[in-house]
């Protein structure tokens, strides 16, 4: 298929407010990591980070290795990347919640080299070009307005050669739910694949996730900065 007639996702003019998302998240927080686990996602990241295509990216990855996860949450997404390499490294995390940072902190600061969590927003990123030796993301692409922009913020701190690994909502019934609360878009993997594509990425591979909520709710996928 050529690539110019993939749908993609276009500047979205009803994109919840960086205010309304960090007040939603705020008051979430303490039930987050609970609600992961209890829907299965905790498992299903780590059988993400387990997986041949993803380990074999992840193989230059060593204790003087510096990796960002932007929209990090509580860290499930960065744990499940720790417990899935054989030595710490030094951790990098952006959030729009004070509160998601705080028990960042807290679950992840046993398991890295070192780790430096910020307040911001991922499509402003504070850090110089070419920083990180991986960029990881769970589930935010969905609120930006613009989502191409946003990767490409992310490509631009990223290593030449580095991996970028994310894990979006699947567009469908389910999403459409989950955006009566939370006003996020879902991506078929098409759409993700010529964001990713747009964003100066490739080797592009999308991932159905195997079992349970998220085999029916998320799309993961790995590209790589060129270089």
């Amino acid at each position: 298929m050529l690539l110019n007639t993939i749908p993609t996702l276009d500047h979205w003019e009803t994109a919840p407010s960086i205010d309304t998302l960090r007040s939603r998240y705020d008051a979430s927080a303490p039930q987050w990591h609970d609600n992961l686990a209890r829907l299965g996602q905790l498992h299903d990241y780590q059988l993400l980070f387990e997986s041949q295509a993803v380990r074999d990216r992840l193989q230059h990855l060593n204790q003087t290795s510096h990796m960002l996860d932007c929209g990090i949450g509580t860290g499930a997404f960065s744990l499940a990347l720790l417990d899935s390499i054989d030595q710490p490294v030094q951790v990098s995390g952006v959030d729009i919640s004070y509160p998601m940072l705080t028990h960042a902190h807290q679950r992840l600061k046993n398991y890295c080299k070192s780790l430096d969590l910020r307040w911001g927003d991922i499509s402003h990123l504070p850090f110089a070009d070419e920083t990180f030796d991986a960029v990881i993301f769970a589930h935010v692409l969905e609120h930006m307005a613009n989502p191409v922009e946003t990767l490409r913020e992310m490509v631009r701190v990223l290593k030449p050669g580095a991996p970028l690994i994310g894990s979006v909502t699947r567009k469908g019934l389910g999403q459409l739910l989950l955006s009566l609360r939370w006003h996020n878009r879902g991506y078929a993997s098409d759409q993700l694949n010529v964001c990713l594509q747009a964003a100066g990425l490739e080797a592009v591979k999308s991932f159905d996730y195997g079992t349970g909520w998220s085999k029916w709710m998320c799309i993961a996928a790995i590209a790589i900065k060129p270089g």
